[in-house]
């Protein structure tokens, strides 16, 4: 039954993922504007939802109206590519990404649509320019920055870069720390020695339901000269607390 329950979830999944690519890119060439939203993130949030109930993850957000009416970054941690798919089915947002997913099929193009900027970390010249793009776009819909820079063990919270913080000191915006847990956190994690496919496969295989919860932090404007270093300790401190209290029973063992 298991066998089949996985088959079935990533025939489906795949069908969606590559049907939203057509109908999010055919949505970015509308000219207009619904409720303040260009049409690509509400058709993406659309088929995010229908995903994430074929693979049985539910979401749910307490300040959803907060974190959909916020202007800024949004500084999650990170352990999964679910985290990604949680955050768009409560409300539209966009990704400073690597370089390396505006060149994967269906998932790339996507990103394209919706106004990802992308950066090559290890270029210091990609950097700049992504940086350079931040300091004039429109940071509503919310711009979501992993400050660990990478997927974390689920044990821990990585160590936060520091070059989030200067991101947001730099261009003077507003950044919103949130806590992502999962009530599942072995079916839902993507470990980073194991491809995605495996990880895929083994939320396909969970009966389920895995229940996805995004607390939110109050947000916090940077003052004018402030320190990335003393920002990045601060948060990093504080969203642990939330982050363990919230994961439970959920977290992996050790």
């Amino acid at each position: 039954m298991g066998r089949i329950r996985s088959v079935y979830r990533l025939a489906a999944s795949g069908f969606l993922v590559m049907t939203a690519s057509v109908c999010v890119l055919l949505a970015a060439l509308l000219p207009f504007h619904i409720g303040g939203y260009r049409p690509s993130f509400l058709v993406l949030r659309r088929f995010v939802r229908v995903l994430l109930r074929v693979l049985r993850v539910e979401v749910v957000c307490a300040e959803a109206a907060r974190l959909a009416a916020f202007s800024g970054f949004v500084f999650p941690n990170h352990v999964s590519y679910l985290d990604i798919l949680v955050l768009l089915s409560v409300t539209p947002v966009s990704f400073l990404a690597k370089d390396e997913v505006r060149k994967m099929p269906f998932i790339g193009w996507i990103a394209k649509a919706i106004g990802c900027v992308f950066v090559e970390r290890t270029d210091k010249a990609s950097r700049q320019a992504a940086r350079h793009t931040l300091s004039r776009i429109s940071y509503h819909p919310p711009i979501v920055l992993y400050p660990e820079g990478q997927r974390g063990p689920g044990t821990e919270l990585l160590p936060f870069r520091y070059g989030a913080f200067e991101i947001v000191t730099d261009v003077g915006a507003a950044f919103l720390p949130c806590a992502i847990t999962y009530s599942h956190l072995d079916a839902a994690i993507w470990h980073r020695d194991e491809g995605i496919g495996q990880a895929l496969q083994r939320l396909a295989r969970f009966k389920g339901p895995v229940v996805a919860e995004i607390t939110l932090l109050e947000p916090v404007l940077p003052a004018p000269g402030a320190s990335p270093v003393q920002l990045s300790e601060m948060t990093y401190e504080r969203l642990t607390a939330v982050w363990r209290e919230h994961q439970g029973e959920g977290r992996l063992g050790d």
